[in-house]
């Protein structure tokens, strides 16, 4: 597998600098270039193609919310992270709005960060709790999904979705509910898809948030 190329755009050498050394530490991604304005961001953009784009959203010249217009526009397979040490809605939502596929606060330690531009390439869009909180409240509550009611899970779904969150193994719950291991295989794969998620570890987290709720 090759490499994650990165651009990093920041108009603190520091902060360029920096970033630059942390991702460059690992073996499987790779600083390609760096850009201190804008207009450097759209240019070494169209230059090098990178896989991902952390981009400062307060950049000379160009804003970023108008650099990530372009690169979406030009590059919509690019990957563009804001990075920055701002969080007011204003500049959550045009991030967003434009394409963002994650918002990112400078406070992070590098460890999360290099798991963070990881995630990002693996398709996940990357929000910080409390921004993630301030976006659904922007949600109409009549549009929400606030409970496990909500995804249409039958009964059997529903109480498989409930030794999971408890942290049944698919043997465990096979033995518990008295049915074959392809068929707990089975019902797992649709609640996965029915709840939108990829993984265990994400299905246990989302119907933690949602089993205490009901309508």
């Amino acid at each position: 597998m090759s490499n994650i190329r990165v651009l990093v755009a920041d108009d603190q050498i520091l902060i360029r600098d920096g970033i630059r050394i942390i991702l460059d530490s690992q073996p499987d991604i790779e600083v390609v270039a760096a850009a201190e304005s804008g207009s450097d961001a759209l240019r070494l953009t169209r230059e090098h193609r990178p896989d991902v784009v952390l981009l400062d959203i307060q950049m000379p010249d160009l804003s970023g919310i108008e650099v990530l217009k372009s690169i979406k526009r030009e590059h919509p397979e690019t990957i563009v992270l804001m990075l920055t040490t701002f969080d007011p809605d204003e500049y959550i939502f045009g991030a967003f709005e434009n394409g963002a596929d994650g918002y990112l606060l400078k406070d992070m330690s590098g460890e999360k960060l290099i798991g963070m531009v990881r995630e990002a390439v693996s398709g996940n869009i990357l929000i910080p709790a409390p921004i993630a909180a301030r976006l659904i409240a922007r949600i109409p509550r009549e549009k929400r999904r606030l409970c496990l009611s909500d995804y249409n899970l039958t009964a059997r779904e529903t109480e498989i979705a409930g030794l999971i969150r408890s942290g049944c193994s698919n043997e465990k719950i096979s033995r518990l509910l008295g049915i074959g291991l392809g068929t707990v295989k089975n019902y797992v794969s649709t609640l996965y898809s029915k709840l939108e998620v990829k993984n265990r570890q994400e299905a246990v987290r989302m119907i933690s948030s949602l089993e205490g709720n009901v309508k």
